[in-house]
């Protein structure tokens, strides 16, 4: 009997601890919801033109917002699947392909924003159709959640040349600094000063 009662006083502990790892493991992850990938519902966007540029480029700012106060959540890599749009109607002719910087996890927050660059040759041909809107798929899509997303364009600015390129999210206060493509510092030639050319890049402390 006392052979019984010993082993079911085990069992209840084992039991009570597997219970409170689970309670401790569910605390943990509403502790840091920055874990889970921003959904369309998380961010809200704006694009703007950008007031700083380097020779022969120039560049619009996508800011990510957090839709709530309470909005917590991961962005880490570049838009995809971006187009434009002249009312109804999709701008033609124009490419886009993602900057070579290296994508840094950034946690969306609603007192601290992101951004990241649709970057474009100034002396390129305008295209002859000026986009209205601008719509992308999050990057690190939640599974099974919506991340389409979509904002204004700025009025009367046009698309130049048959490729944008576009950089990935940063936090808003950490944005590479626009150079000239191949000044010092810019080892990929991207006309950014980016986290990926650690420790070159004057923008980024050494560890």
């Amino acid at each position: 009997m006392i052979t019984h009662i010993r082993r079911t006083a085990v069992a209840l502990a084992v039991a009570g601890a597997a219970a409170g790892a689970t309670v401790l493991g569910a605390g943990a992850a509403i502790a840091n919801p920055s874990d889970a990938p921003c959904s369309s519902a998380d961010v809200s966007v704006q694009v703007t033109k950008d007031p700083s540029h380097s020779a022969g480029h120039e560049a619009f700012l996508i800011t990510y917002t957090a839709a709530s106060p309470t909005t917590n959540c991961l962005l880490q890599g570049t838009p995809t699947g971006m187009s434009f749009a002249d009312g109804d109607v999709p701008v033609p002719g124009v490419g886009v392909q993602p900057d070579a910087a290296q994508a840094l996890p950034v946690n969306l927050t609603a007192a601290h924003p992101a951004q990241s660059r649709i970057i474009q040759a100034t002396e390129a041909a305008p295209n002859p159709s000026v986009p209205t809107s601008v719509s992308f798929a999050l990057p690190t899509p939640p599974v099974g959640q919506a991340t389409q997303v979509a904002a204004a364009w700025p009025v009367g600015e046009p698309l130049k040349g048959g490729t944008v390129t576009v950089s990935p999210v940063s936090p808003a206060d950490q944005l590479p600094t626009q150079v000239p493509p191949g000044s010092p510092g810019d080892t990929n030639g991207n006309g950014q000063l980016d986290s990926s050319e650690t420790p070159d890049n004057p923008d980024q402390p050494m560890a």
